[in-house]
């Protein structure tokens, strides 16, 4: 045992005078010059699709409301009903104003029949007047009876006409061709001038309104083409306007729009969707830097890195790129500004994405 014991002992010693002689393995080195790829900017360049909230709406939305105070005496019409234009949608109760025409009928007739004397009393104040029987004070007198006779005849004239526009009132008729939205009025009640009757969609004046995204105002005006997108289908539509007034709550632009062909049914709900002119870089090029989103290129084997200033996180950030420039695609996540970089060829440049 203790032959053994020494043996070990003298094992152990030779192998440390061995590892004493070895020469250590060289430090990892800490400022080793990344290996980057990049490519042209030009094929990382985007032009992606953009979207809003929208909504069929018509230009001519009426409530069809009294002019008149009278009772409700019939509702022919029914909420999503599609009506003709001249379409009885409401008749009142209109005894009351057939009387009154009746009354203002009447009320002309005397006019006209006291007119009619007056008359006849001048043209022979006249004769005599020029017989020198009566005095210019007498003729006078007769010239002005007439006149007075006119005008009361006029009024009632007047009266009568507004009698029969009062009657005409009792029965209230579609003036397009329409949707029924909602009939918010009872038979038997008794409607006061401007309570609301029928609602109406005018089916001849669909549009889309759509709610944009203020930075995105300014694309949908220079889009080529735009579609509204909704469970029917596909509508193509051409930009009306864009309302220079943005939503208090939304913070959103107004935009309406016209349907070129086919129109989907009133009030049907989507998206509109068209492409961006203005070039983009895809979202996952982004990096921040200093709390700002912008990419890296090469220059002269450094990394420049280039801040965006509209750029978004998650969202293509629209870029006007100088077309020598070369984006840093691979082995950019750990780069600083002004780093050295070594550049391997690109296997394959981004793929352009909508």
């Amino acid at each position: 045992m203790r032959y053994l014991l020494i043996v070990i002992l003298l094992s152990s010693i030779a192998a440390c005078g061995r590892d004493e002689g070895k020469p250590s393995a060289p430090a990892q080195n800490s400022n080793a010059v990344p290996l980057v790829t990049a490519t042209p900017i030009a094929e990382a360049i985007v032009y992606p699709r953009l979207t809003a909230q929208a909504q069929v709406t018509s230009r001519n939305i009426s409530s069809m409301a009294a002019q008149i105070a009278a009772r409700i005496d019939a509702l022919p019409v029914e909420a999503g009903q599609k009506i003709p234009k001249g379409t009885v949608v409401a008749r009142l109760d209109c005894t009351d104003y057939k009387i009154a025409l009746n009354q203002a009928q009447a009320a002309l007739s005397a006019a006209e029949a006291r007119l009619h004397l007056a008359t006849l009393q001048f043209k022979r104040s006249e004769d005599l007047a020029a017989k020198k029987f009566i005095s210019g004070d007498a003729l006078d007198q007769s010239r002005t009876e007439v006149n007075v006779a006119r005008a009361e005849r006029d009024l009632q004239a007047s009266r009568v006409e507004s009698a029969h526009s009062n009657v005409g009132k009792c029965v209230i008729v579609s003036p397009f061709a329409a949707i029924v939205e909602a009939v918010p009025g009872n038979v038997g009640e008794l409607a006061s001038p401007g309570a609301p009757l029928v609602t109406l969609w005018d089916l001849q004046t669909l549009e889309i309104s759509a709610q944009v995204q203020a930075k995105d105002a300014d694309s949908l005006a220079k889009a080529k083409s735009i579609e509204f997108h909704t469970l029917d289908g596909l509508y193509a539509l051409k930009l009306k306007r864009v309302s220079p007034a943005m939503s208090g709550t939304s913070r959103t632009h107004e935009a309406r729009l016209d349907f070129m062909n086919k129109a989907p049914k009133p009030g049907a709900t989507g998206h509109i969707e068209w492409q961006d002119t203005d070039p983009h870089l895809s979202a996952d090029l982004l990096l921040t830097r200093n709390g700002e989103l912008g990419i890296f290129v090469l220059e002269d084997g450094h990394a420049r890195f280039v801040p965006i200033a509209d750029a978004q996180e998650g969202r293509p950030a629209p870029f006007q790129a100088e077309s020598d420039m070369l984006l840093i695609t691979e082995g950019r996540f750990a780069l600083q500004d002004g780093q050295a970089v070594n550049v391997q060829a690109a296997s394959a440049a981004p793929s352009p994405r909508n």
